[in-house]
């Protein structure tokens, strides 16, 4: 377990940016030369919160928004709806909406992750802006009038042939704006672009990874990765799912970094090796806020969980310059999380259990707000 220390030199020792290239013969995704980070400063395993129940089932995704807490069970069921919409301490549900089918303002094959579209606020009235890849449009949703009357169907509110079937990811990340993952015509590498106004522009931070590639289209999710953008720091973070590292970078594509919890980064010609089943997970989701980012860590291979070989994960947190901040240990696997800084919950999803859990997020909001390293 790691304790706390002197705050003023976390950052000298635990960050560590490399002054020689590490890429070698290998194929590397890093943004320059990668940072390491040998520790953080501070760790904990949080207090659960005892009374919190959510009977939602098949759960894949949670979000803080406000005063609401939507819950995701991604239904490809077009009788059900995918979000859910509690209070805060998960005794009252206000609504549902976003359903797959073939009618207005549904979805084609299964609604986006609510933790990857985009909520805004317009004449005091809160929105959602939601991809819909398959008939080239942004939906835009009206949860309050949702809340206020039951009108759960979006609308489009963007229409591009730009959105397509070939985008991996589309992450919204403003009224105008959205990043777009596309893969090539051959599923062997992926672009970064951004779009605005009808047109796209590739990012300038991100060209040269933008051109590493795998070696063949079976193996293109190695370089899949967890995606989420925050607008106070008007930058992405990316958490690559079978690659040690995180990716930051600003969305004018001015500015990034890569950060690596370790000593050197995976090489993707190393783990192509590696047989599907025995390649470990890294990130498995990520999660965005003012202060900063998470990371949910697992180091597992999909045997390992099926052996019940893996029974615990770990969230690192980070600021927006990529220091570390505060390292969690939590039993079970983790899915995905979100935390209510207002309240001070930590809430997750434990896949295993198919659960909604509550934590007392109190260390980890103070670690973040902190702005010394």
């Amino acid at each position: 377990m790691y304790r706390k220390i002197i705050k003023t030199i976390v950052s000298a020792l635990f960050v560590v940016p490399v002054l020689v290239s590490c890429k070698g013969e290998g194929r590397y995704l890093s943004i320059g030369e990668p940072c390491f980070v040998s520790g953080f400063p501070a760790e904990g395993t949080p207090k659960q919160i005892e009374g919190f129940y959510c009977d939602e089932i098949g759960l894949r995704d949670v979000m803080v928004v406000d005063t609401l807490l939507f819950v995701d069970n991604g239904s490809f069921n077009s009788t059900e709806n995918a979000w859910h919409i509690y209070s805060l301490d998960g005794k009252r549900k206000y609504g549902e909406c976003m359903r797959v089918g073939r009618g207005p303002g549904e979805f084609s094959y299964s609604a986006p992750y609510v933790s990857s579209c985009y909520f805004f606020h317009d004449r005091d009235s809160l929105f959602a802006y939601a991809p819909e890849r398959y008939i080239s449009c942004i939906y835009k949703l009206n949860v309050s009038e949702l809340l206020e009357n039951g009108n759960h169907v979006p609308y489009p509110a963007i229409k591009t042939d730009n959105v397509n079937s070939n985008c991996w990811a589309i992450t919204p990340c403003d009224k105008e704006r959205m990043l777009l993952t596309q893969a090539n015509d051959y599923y062997t590498s992926v672009r970064r672009l951004m779009y605005e106004n009808d047109t796209v522009s590739q990012l300038a931070v991100t060209t040269e990874i933008d051109k590493v590639s795998v070696g063949n289209e079976e193996n293109i999710n190695l370089i899949a990765k967890a995606i989420r953008y925050n607008a106070a720091a008007d930058k992405f973070v990316e958490a690559m799912i079978y690659l040690n590292q995180i990716n930051i970078y600003s969305a004018d594509g001015t500015e990034g970094k890569t950060i690596c919890v370790g000593k050197e980064l995976d090489d993707i010609s190393r783990i192509e090796k590696i047989p599907r089943f025995s390649r470990k997970d890294t990130y498995i989701s990520v999660s965005a806020w003012d202060e900063g980012f998470g990371a949910v860590y697992s180091g597992a291979s999909e045997i390992d969980i099926q052996k019940l070989l893996s029974d615990k994960s770990q969230i690192q947190f980070f600021d927006w310059e990529g220091n570390p901040k505060y390292l969690v240990e939590l039993p079970g696997q983790v899915s995905a999380f979100d935390i209510d800084f207002n309240n001070n919950v930590l809430y997750v999803i434990d896949e295993k259990e198919d659960k909604l859990m509550t934590y007392d997020a109190t260390e980890i909001i103070r670690s973040l707000r902190d702005r010394q390293h």
